[in-house]
């Protein structure tokens, strides 16, 4: 009896081991597709030729780019409590898939999709400004599907930030 128990936790082991190195392929593998949609919609919509300031791109697979500076300095906090208006698009077909229209949401910054806390924090963008941010999935909501967006969606958000509260 010991030795068939021995036996199934060893299977079960080694079947984890399996499925966690498939879901590392797997998501490396969307990344570097993630990452090559972005650069083409860069390169094909010539945003680095305009007047547009454009980020680097980082590790994270965030590209950032800043249409109005705005005017007061910030400092933000994963508790920093943030008034925005934002569109939400999928970069692939441009379909809306959220907007604020009149309507300032506020959100703590530690709450937030990954993408845009990065975004936020990196980007160095003032209250008044206007944000756009290019995310690949991994830092949007990955595999999982949400209303109006798809499994492994690259999202394009233009964000204006009203406030920022610490």
């Amino acid at each position: 009896m010991n030795r068939v128990l021995v036996i199934c936790l060893c299977v079960l082991v080694f079947a984890g081991c399996k499925k966690s190195d498939d879901a590392v392929k797997t998501a490396k593998a969307q990344a570097v597709v993630d990452d090559a949609l972005i650069q083409s919609y860069i390169t094909t919509n010539k945003l680095s030729a305009t007047k547009i300031q454009i980020g680097t791109q980082d590790t994270t697979g965030i590209w950032y780019i800043i249409t109005t500076q705005g005017n007061q300095t910030t400092y933000f906090t994963n508790s920093s409590l943030l008034t925005v208006s934002y569109t939400g698009k999928l970069l692939s077909t441009g379909t809306v898939f959220a907007q604020t229209n009149n309507f300032n949401p506020s959100y703590r910054l530690g709450d937030m999709i990954k993408g845009w806390q990065f975004g936020f924090q990196y980007s160095k963008i003032l209250k008044g400004g206007t944000l756009r941010l290019l995310m690949a999935s991994r830092y949007a909501y990955g595999p999982y599907a949400q209303q109006g967006i798809p499994a492994n969606s690259v999202l394009d958000f233009n964000i204006e930030l009203f406030d920022v509260t610490n």
